[in-house]
């Protein structure tokens, strides 16, 4: 079942107008079939210009492997997963599944509970390395936010945690706020981000 849950607006780089954008709870057929005929086109047609995993970093597509139907299908009847889309212009522009039995590694809030983002994917027509003028800004703030409010219904206050795929990082760390708690061994050597109640707020405020 999906629920809209917010309405929210994105800037169009291209016209340089903002467009109103809806966010559900409850990834739905229909964001599949958009994954399906629209992103995962695009994401093919950029792999084949890839010569090693190099290549890969430098087109920010390390989630090109991602098999979001499949992924609904494994998480959609567990209570501890959440899932979102962002739609926005008729088609989906973000994808995200949170899971709420986490709990915190940071100083000062360890073994608190907060919300962990597992995947979070923007469609490729949103992203710099892959087009030379990507279409909607925005997403990826409004999918962290989402993840923050999910938290604040959880009642963990704003808490979230995530590990990022590298191209990622700067923008957990320098737009996002989050804390930087280094390179994780047991995930693949991905970065592990947190975010205090604060951070969120802050988040959220500017």
């Amino acid at each position: 079942m999906t629920e809209l849950i917010g309405e929210v607006v994105l800037l169009d780089r291209e016209n340089g107008n903002y467009e109103q954008a809806f966010v559900y709870e409850g990834i739905c057929e229909q964001h599949i079939d958009d994954v399906e005929r629209l992103w995962v086109p695009q994401i093919k047609a950029n792999l084949s210009r890839i010569q090693n995993n190099d290549d890969i970093a430098a087109l920010h597509i390390q989630d090109f492997h991602w098999n979001w139907r499949a992924k609904v299908t494994a998480f959609s009847r567990q209570l501890a997963y959440r899932s979102f889309a962002l739609e926005c212009g008729g088609q989906t522009q973000g994808l995200m599944y949170v899971n709420t039995t986490k709990r915190c590694r940071l100083e000062g809030q360890a073994n608190q509970h907060l919300v962990y983002v597992e995947y979070l994917a923007t469609a490729p027509w949103n992203r710099p390395s892959l087009v030379g003028c990507p279409k909607y800004k925005g997403v990826g703030s409004i999918m962290i936010a989402t993840a923050i409010q999910a938290s604040v219904d959880e009642e963990m206050q704003g808490r979230i945690g995530l590990h990022s795929l590298p191209q990622a990082d700067p923008f957990y760390r320098d737009i996002c706020g989050m804390t930087d708690l280094g390179v994780d061994s047991d995930k693949q050597n991905l970065r592990y981000f947190e975010m205090t109640a604060e951070q969120a707020m802050a988040f959220l405020n500017q």
